[in-house]
């Protein structure tokens, strides 16, 4: 029960920071324009609670997932007789406009880069070289070596531990060979491989391996490529910790990035989308099976950062109702130079709201069976 708790707790506070950076940026970039704001809010649904600010109302309501900022304008040209005094976004120029969209989803990368400096700082910084292989390893009879410093997998930049981790276990290109059992030649079996070209830096130069063999293991109906060797440390000066933090963000974008490609491509199922229930799933069980709290901190940390990428990057998806959506019709705007109706707008947005609040019931409903 402890543990439940705690885990709806953090849970609610991820989602809950993360969401607040996000609109906070809206707002920031908002007001240093001078648009008018009539509302920031965390959360959906009825008020909690509002405070009178300065410039606008400050909300607190009760679904603690989602967040918005109410802008002067934004959806309707008929301004409540109370803000006519402020500046409407739409009179803004459309390249300030775009700004104010970009600012939530950058605001969640800046705040991925802090979260990760922190996780940098407290974990061991692994790093692109080869220092041993585990038992019954394979690729090192395809001609991988220790301290080979690997540069590229399939002909993709490695720039961090977490590069080569991710790309080594995506990037695979799958054979599968029958083998036979010796003691029963009767007995037949198939074993899936997975080669990989892998560009090393041996002894100062630049070498080629190509097809290097790794074993392969299955989540959830998906094939990944099994790494069977490990690598060494790196020491934690001040370059380091900056260097591997800027590249392991890096590397949480283009995973995101990557891994949205491969789901809308049909290379991962509905199995591989989950939402805010089976993140919670994730954070309850890093509680119970982390050794220290120092491990569970550090786990949900790093966690803090791929959820933060992902949802600065889903919401640049060109989906009204998203920042994405609201992105498209500023660049229509520019190209038309003028803007979009307001009701076609809205109606646009209305049936894509409806269609979005479907899948988040769909995958709160999965996440809920995936559960038990």
């Amino acid at each position: 029960m402890l543990n439940t708790l705690l885990t709806l707790l953090i849970t609610v506070f991820i989602f809950g920071l993360l969401i607040f950076i996000h609109e906070f940026g809206h707002y920031i970039v908002a007001r240093l324009f001078k648009v008018g704001v009539i509302e920031f809010s965390i959360g959906m649904g009825p008020k909690i609670k509002t405070w009178k600010g300065k410039h606008n109302d400050f909300s607190l309501r009760a679904i603690p997932i989602g967040g918005f900022v109410n802008m002067v304008g934004e959806y309707d040209d008929e301004i409540p007789e109370e803000h006519k005094y402020k500046i409407p976004l739409n009179s803004r120029p459309v390249w300030k406009r775009i700004l104010i969209v970009l600012a939530g989803p950058l605001m969640n990368i800046i705040l991925a880069f802090l979260v990760m400096f922190f996780v940098v700082c407290g974990s061991v910084i692994g790093t692109k070289t080869v220092h041993s292989f585990a038992e019954g390893a394979i690729s090192c009879e395809s001609g991988l070596q220790a301290n080979d410093e690997i540069i590229s997998i399939n002909g993709k930049k490695v720039h961090c531990f977490n590069d080569l981790s991710y790309i080594l276990m995506s990037d695979g290109e799958f054979v599968d060979e029958k083998v036979v059992n010796p003691q029963n030649p009767a007995e037949e079996g198939i074993i899936r491989y997975s080669l990989l070209d892998i560009k090393v830096l041996r002894d100062g130069v630049p070498t080629m391996l190509y097809d290097v063999k790794f074993y392969t293991f299955s989540n959830d109906g998906i094939t990944f490529t099994a790494r069977d060797f490990y690598v060494t440390e790196k020491s934690k000066s001040f370059g380091n910790l900056m260097y591997e933090t800027y590249w392991q963000t890096y590397s949480s974008i283009y995973m995101t990035v990557d891994s949205l490609i491969d789901t809308f491509s049909g290379k991962y199922g509905m199995e591989a989308v989950g939402g805010p229930i089976a993140i919670g799933g994730e954070i309850n069980s890093i509680i119970e099976n982390s050794q220290s709290v120092k491990e569970t901190v550090l786990y949900i940390a790093d966690m803090t950062v791929l959820i933060s990428v992902s949802l600065g990057i889903l919401n640049l998806l060109p989906i009204p109702v998203l920042d994405g959506g609201r992105l498209l019709f500023y660049i229509i705007e520019a190209i038309r130079r003028k803007p979009m109706k307001k009701s076609t707008e809205s109606a646009i947005s209305g049936i894509f709201t409806v269609l979005l609040f479907g899948l988040m019931i769909f995958v709160a409903f999965k996440d809920i069976i995936g559960l038990f």
